[in-house]
């Protein structure tokens, strides 16, 4: 069994939107089961800014570095992913892994924050597969719900319940191999979300406790392929924008 090393960094936002208008792209063959991001230009709210390249094997996104410094390794056994291991530059910081079942699915976490301790995730999977829930022993469950390439709901251990809705456009990373697989990891290496097949319009975040609420919209302008070109984020006042750059530009 061949071990192949993949360099991957931690997506540390989430890559999000809401239909506007397509840019002023010339029109050519579609293509748009090819198009992979490229860069994405992130500018906070308080000034500061941050950029996320990303490099590609075929169709598999194997490197994904910020120009704050940190990344993440992706491992791969037989084209399969087992790994996800975030670096602080260059400290090891999560070292994550994964078992699969029967069904090619993920079927265990094992997280590991170096210097804390090691944390042992079981996922299972209603009988569609669009609930997936993630058990650690002692603890709450966490449950996400996906229809149609989106998550559509995500139950945190029943501290935290949020929803959303989406675009009909092109996610960013619709295009990526294993993209299914990451959708159905959400943990300290993997943020679900940013794998989702199409762009979020509303997130709606509720404390159960309190029922204090917490709701973000999306806007975006698009490519004359349908994928973000520039995303707005509003939390609430607090604008975050991004800006995406394709390997068809």
């Amino acid at each position: 069994m061949q071990k192949v090393f993949y360099t991957f960094v931690l997506l540390s936002v989430s890559l999000m939107s809401c239909e506007s208008n397509s840019d002023d792209e010339s029109s050519s063959p579609d293509t748009s089961n090819n198009i992979l991001t490229t860069k994405v230009d992130i500018a906070y709210s308080n000034g500061a800014t941050e950029t996320l390249h990303y490099t590609y094997s075929g169709m598999t996104l194997i490197k994904e570095e910020s120009s704050d410094g940190y990344y993440t390794d992706y491992i791969y056994e037989d084209n399969k992913l087992t790994e996800i291991n975030y670096y602080d530059s260059p400290n090891p910081g999560i070292l994550e892994s994964y078992t699969y079942d029967a069904q090619e699915r993920i079927a265990t976490i094992s997280t590991n924050i170096v210097g804390i301790g090691v944390y042992d995730y079981t996922v299972t999977y209603n009988a569609n597969n669009s609930v997936i829930t993630t058990s650690y022993t002692n603890g709450t469950p966490d449950k996400h719900t996906v229809n149609n390439g989106n998550i559509v709901s995500f139950d945190e251990g029943g501290v935290y319940n949020s929803t959303y809705t989406y675009d009909s456009k092109n996610g960013p990373f619709k295009n990526i191999a294993n993209r299914d697989i990451l959708l159905t990891i959400n943990s300290e290496n993997s943020y679900a979300l940013n794998f989702a097949l199409n762009n979020l319009l509303t997130e709606d975040i509720v404390e159960t406790a309190t029922s204090t609420n917490n709701s973000y919209t999306y806007t975006h302008t698009y490519t004359t392929f349908g994928f973000p070109r520039v995303t707005t984020e509003d939390d609430e006042g607090d604008i975050t924008t991004y800006t995406y750059t394709y390997n068809n530009d």
